[in-house]
């Protein structure tokens, strides 16, 4: 999800939260995880990474890769314009993204929340004066339709597997909704503050289908509106004077800028040659070529734009090659296995890399507290014991307990992994053609990997030719955006380059990613297929878990079970965000480091009048700013 994402919490702090009085069952400004007692900021209190002096004005041009389609960012058919959703509409509560808050949210469109002491229900007050950018007041008939509106065939079904748990949203009146849920799950409170709320009056009018008559409009609670758009070209985002939350304080010294526009680049060369002639602010890098090799000429000497590497505490979550189990060639694990492990990282790292990336070794890499070390131990091994004997060893390998996590063959030379990976597939009946390509029974063991940037195509081209060092044939395609993600809504591919990120949280979104439940529902994040009752049942553990502790340890044993599965190719992560901007903005001193670069760049930054006079008078006379 946009924010990603969600967790349960400390059964101790839960019953410290139920015992102290005056927070259990009472109205509070905002929702912890642990209890509002952990809430870091009071009342009326702004977020310390803003800054309230932060100067209005002024314009943002971003750019976007790939045509968007839409302007409804809640349908599952079609690509929704660029940053719609933070720009536009809103949702009940705001989450902090303070370093030291795990997940708390502060009320936004809701002035209160009522947090039953046995969290099976919720009250919001909604706040009087919140508007939709067309005048009409927010209420509670909106929130209840948001909430029904998931029912509806045309809405994401992402949403409908995160928001399963909420039972129902009643009006108790004009500014007040009660939220029931089907059972315990400590962040089900916080889920619902994460709900975009729509104008009923705008999108619930009769005779109107929400998948396609809301692709050209965009009303809501936001600070902008969409002032010009192009589909294909560029959206322009407007800043709306009479915005109702300007003054709350989470929204001292954000969205400062007049206009927001995302320019749509269809090339990643030409976008990168458009950022260095000036056509747009901020440019997030995401190759370590170009970061290697380029944005260091005469204007980064000079100081006309600066190159900056921002490290992060985000869980990496998982990158790779997805093999989709809905081809048959992919339902064998030694299928799985040999494919995965021809992959040189160590190779690619050196050679495409420039040495900047770390290999993905599990789902929840880069952080102490959630990734598996080690082969399993005491209540770890136990569950996957159980599980194993419940489900049958094919859904629970052996090697989960006599290997750690790790990227299949890492740290083996390549031309050991190859010739294992040959036994592999003789084992497994597939001989080789005239050709030298396998088959078995008359398939081919060939397959085609699906993808939509120009970039990973010198990326496939070396495990390709390894690839075929044990009989495997591998094709590419490059396809635009919008067939790229029918296709991948479809689940209309061999093999995919997909991600899965993660947050110290995890939760409900879970589902969507692995459970047998999510393979045939169009639009899933189950890109691989996943059909394994264990891993349906830890994600229903996870969801439901009381304490950290019982998280954490299925969230391990989850891991460990996707991992050895060899469901994907596992690639790399980075722990730090490399970006470029133009040097006529200004930023708050404290950049958390959980939070995405550029949302953060989007919502605190400010235009610098001084900085951009500056620099306007250094390129016309081409003399430095440093």
């Amino acid at each position: 999800m946009k924010k990603y994402l969600l967790s349960i919490g400390l059964l101790a702090a839960l019953a410290l939260s139920i015992a102290s009085p005056g927070l259990a069952g009472k109205a509070s400004h905002g929702l912890s995880l642990y209890g509002p007692q952990d809430l870091k900021y009071k009342p009326g209190q702004p977020y310390r990474y803003g800054n309230p002096n932060a100067l209005k004005g002024g314009r943002l041009v971003l750019s976007a890769f790939g045509a968007f389609t839409k302007l409804n960012p809640l349908s599952l058919k079609g690509v929704p314009a660029s940053f719609i959703d933070l720009l536009v509409f809103q949702t009940p509560m705001d989450g902090s993204a303070d370093d030291n808050e795990h997940f708390s949210q502060y009320g936004n469109l809701v002035e209160k929340v009522e947090l039953a002491d046995d969290r099976l229900s919720m009250v919001y007050h909604i706040r009087k004066n919140a508007r939709f950018s067309d005048g009409h007041p927010v209420t509670a008939d909106d929130f209840v339709f948001s909430f029904n509106l998931i029912k509806n065939p045309e809405f994401h079904p992402f949403y409908k597997h995160y928001f399963a748990d909420i039972k129902q949203a009643k009006k108790l009146g004009s500014y007040k909704v009660k939220y029931t849920f089907a059972f315990y799950n400590q962040e089900l409170p916080l889920i619902v503050g994460q709900m975009i709320i729509l104008p009923k009056h705008i999108y619930g009018q009769k005779g109107k289908k929400f998948g396609s008559d809301f692709d050209d409009r965009a009303v809501g609670s936001g600070p902008y509106t969409v002032k010009k758009y192009e589909f294909g070209k560029y959206i322009i985002y407007k800043r709306n004077p009479n915005w109702w939350g300007k003054n709350l304080a989470i929204n001292q010294g954000r969205f400062n800028f007049d206009e927001i526009t995302v320019k749509v680049y269809l090339d990643p060369v030409a976008m990168r040659e458009a950022f260095k002639g000036g056509e747009y602010d901020l440019n997030m890098i995401n190759s370590s070529r170009d970061w290697a090799l380029d944005y260091k000429g005469d204007f980064v000497k000079k100081g006309y734009y600066l190159r900056k590497e921002l490290p992060h505490t985000r869980v990496a979550g998982m990158q790779g090659f997805a093999m989709n189990l809905r081809n048959p060639i992919f339902k064998s694990r030694k299928v799985r296995a040999a494919i995965a492990m021809v992959m040189d990282f160590d190779w690619s790292n050196r050679n495409l890399f420039y040495n900047q990336y770390t290999r993905s070794e599990c789902y929840f890499d880069n952080n102490p507290e959630l990734k598996a070390k080690g082969t399993p131990k005491g209540e770890i091994k136990e569950i996957l014991l159980n599980l194993r004997k419940k489900h049958g060893k094919q859904y629970v390998p052996k090697t989960v307990f006599t290997k750690p996590v790790g990227a299949p063959g890492q740290g083996i030379p390549i031309e050991k992994n190859i010739a294992l990976a040959n036994k592999l597939l003789d084992s497994d009946g597939w001989q080789r053609g005239a050709d030298g390509f396998r088959q078995k029974k008359g398939q081919r063991l060939d397959f085609e990997v699906l993808l939509v940037s120009p970039l990973f195509q010198r990326i496939v081209e070396p495990f390709k030719n390894n690839l075929k060092k044990i009989g495997v044939q591998l094709t590419s395609k490059l396809v635009q955006v919008a067939q790229y993600e029918e296709r991948l809504r479809e689940f209309k591919y061999d093999m995919v380059v997909t991600s899965f990120p993660q947050s110290r949280s995890p939760g409900n979104e879970q589902r969507s990613m692995w459970t047998s439940e999510a393979v045939k529902v169009p639009g899933s994040r189950n890109y691989m297929g996943i059909e394994n009752p264990v891993i349906d049942e830890l994600v229903d553990i996870i969801v439901k878990a009381r304490t950290r502790k019982e998280l954490v340890n299925a969230v391990q044993a989850m891991d460990r079970i996707l991992t050895h599965q060899f469901y994907l190719v596992p690639h790399w992560y980075i722990g730090y965000d490399r970006m470029v901007y133009w040097n006529r903005f200004s930023h708050p001193k404290i950049i958390p480091s959980a939070s995405s670069r550029q949302s953060h760049f989007i919502e605190w930054w400010w235009y610098d009048k001084t900085k951009a006079k500056k620099l306007k008078t250094a390129r016309a006379s081409g003399r430095s700013l440093k």
